[in-house]
């Protein structure tokens, strides 16, 4: 077989299968369902608790049946939620779709990016691994770039509009994906692999006795909770400023290019800041909030920059380190704790961060948020650091 093919294919996936174009309009969608901004961070808490516990059963699934038939399946549903969306009218169905949408997710979580490391073993070029995903994060975020732009334009046509494209989105995602190759998964036992639930327990085991994994996990866990909160915040702190809304889809261009220029270029930023390029990419989120906090001009939406540009760089970077040290019999299963452990952070931070908004104005909130993240970073700092094998009071610890 061709697996050479996998990498061009894995290409024009990226352009589609997160091409939802969304994010500029989704809080105004939400509203204009008769939603409001409370009920919307509890779907994302519902959302990140779906996460939580779908993420390792689909891991496991993709290791058992196959990366392709994950991914197609996860791209289906995403499909069928953005349908349920635009068709609800309760809360309790928006629930449904969050909940669809989260399956959908997971299928996807860590397959694809488990399928390409496992192509390029049987081709013998792992080491490429990094510049082949930062280069395909960057074309996905390029594509979000134009379809942040295109949503303000379809929304004022009709609101359904961007839900409408999505979905074709979605579907040429799964004539894509069938196109991949299932590369040979190394260490497999027999057509299925082990048993499922065994399948769980042992990457979980492996897990807890692999200190850099667990170092890599903790850092997911509180970039995670702090980037989907800053994402969330973006158009209240807008409005806040006084920018008009037909402004926001222009916004999010700049935002989504900012993060397919750093996501390309990852490699090279990871070789100038290792070996702190994890500390490099919470120090961009903490100086984002900061300036967002005494800000007060529209002028201040530019410092939301350096959330994207550590946005492009966390899924190549954090990939890396964890394929690195992950068997290909199980590297679906253990990418996917590495989302669980982040919604997991994530359900439990959103209520409050919630609350926290409807308590205080949007510049109050980012001062907040910049406080908690220096204090769990300089906690997590020090075991990252030793786990990592960074130079440590002046000794480097393996």
């Amino acid at each position: 077989m061709d697996y050479a093919k996998n990498i061009r294919n894995y290409y024009i996936y990226s352009i589609f299968h997160e091409l939802l174009i969304l994010g500029p309009i989704i809080v105004l969608f939400l509203i204009a369902k008769g939603l409001s901004f409370t009920e919307i961070m509890i779907l994302q808490s519902v959302a990140a608790i779906s996460v939580v516990i779908f993420e390792v059963p689909t891991g496991a699934l993709a290791d058992k049946l196959g990366r392709k038939f994950s991914i197609l399946l996860g791209a289906a549903l995403w499909a069928v939620s953005l349908s349920i969306y635009m068709l609800g009218k309760h809360f309790i169905v928006f629930m449904l779709a969050e909940i669809v949408f989260s399956l959908g997710a997971t299928l996807k979580s860590g397959a694809d990016g488990a399928l390409i490391y496992d192509t390029l073993k049987v081709l013998g070029k792992t080491e490429n691994y990094q510049k082949i995903e930062g280069f395909a994060r960057g074309i996905a975020l390029y594509a979000q770039a134009v379809g942040s732009v295109v949503a303000g334009f379809v929304y004022e046509v009709h609101i359904f509009l961007p839900m409408i494209i999505s979905i074709v989105f979605m579907m040429i995602t799964v004539v894509v994906a069938l196109r991949f190759q299932e590369p040979p998964i190394e260490g497999k036992k027999g057509p299925y692999g082990e048993k499922y639930l065994d399948q769980m327990k042992e990457s979980a085991q492996y897990i807890f006795t692999h200190e850099k994994i667990k170092a890599v996990l903790l850092f997911s866990m509180i970039f995670f909770v702090f980037y989907r909160v800053g994402f969330w915040y973006f158009q209240p702190y807008m409005e806040a400023v006084n920018i008009p809304v037909r402004y926001f889809g222009i916004i999010f261009f700049i935002f989504n290019i900012t993060a397919a220029f750093t996501s390309r270029r990852s490699h090279h930023v990871m070789a100038l800041t290792k070996p702190r390029t994890l500390t490099f990419i919470a120090a961009l989120m903490i100086l984002s909030f900061i300036l967002l906090s005494i800000i007060k001009l529209w002028i201040g939406v530019f410092a939301i920059l350096l959330q994207q540009m550590a946005r492009g760089l966390y899924r190549p970077v954090t990939a890396k380190y964890l394929n690195k040290h992950i068997p290909s019999d199980k590297r679906a299963t253990l990418l996917s704790f590495q989302s669980l452990a982040a919604n997991v952070a994530a359900a439990v931070a959103f209520p409050f961060m919630g609350i926290l908004k409807d308590a205080t104005d949007i510049f109050w909130a980012h001062r907040i948020l910049a406080v908690a993240m220096i204090i769990l970073m300089i906690i997590a700092s020090q075991y990252m650091n030793r786990c990592l094998g960074v130079k440590y009071q002046g000794k480097k610890v393996a």
